[in-house]
């Protein structure tokens, strides 16, 4: 019981730290899923981007409060900056996407992609029902 309230208040073998490899793998995994959901959709790593974002705020308000030490803000205040900047790509890569699907780019890049997977297969345009 002890041991619990130590740790409650940040002493002891438990004192609490901050969830940045979380933070970490969220923006991380999230910037590539946008990257690469540009051919296709952008949401998924749009998704796990703004999670990311929740959980460094989470954090940040972590250490507002005192229950984490002081001496983890820094680190805090450097991965907001990193979810800040992952948002603001993200931001940037929907707009590039509703771009690139006004202009067409998307019946163009697939259909392509759709023929010269048919022409692999053997299959020609006038083969496919």
């Amino acid at each position: 019981m002890s041991q619990e309230v130590d740790e409650l208040f940040g002493e002891g073998a438990g004192t609490p730290e901050p969830r940045l490899g979380l933070v970490r793998a969220l923006l991380a995994g999230g910037v590539a899923l946008t990257f690469v959901g540009l051919a296709c959709s952008t949401v998924p790593g749009g998704l796990l981007v703004l999670a990311a974002w929740l959980v460094i705020d989470t954090e940040a308000e972590r250490v507002e409060s005192g229950y984490l030490p002081a001496d983890t803000r820094p680190r805090v205040v450097v991965h907001q900056r990193a979810t800040l900047a992952g948002l603001i790509l993200v931001g940037l890569m929907f707009t590039a996407q509703m771009l690139l699907l006004m202009g067409g780019f998307y019946d163009v890049f697939w259909g392509e992609l759709l023929r010269a997977a048919l022409a692999v297969a053997g299959l020609g345009a006038e083969q496919v029902p």
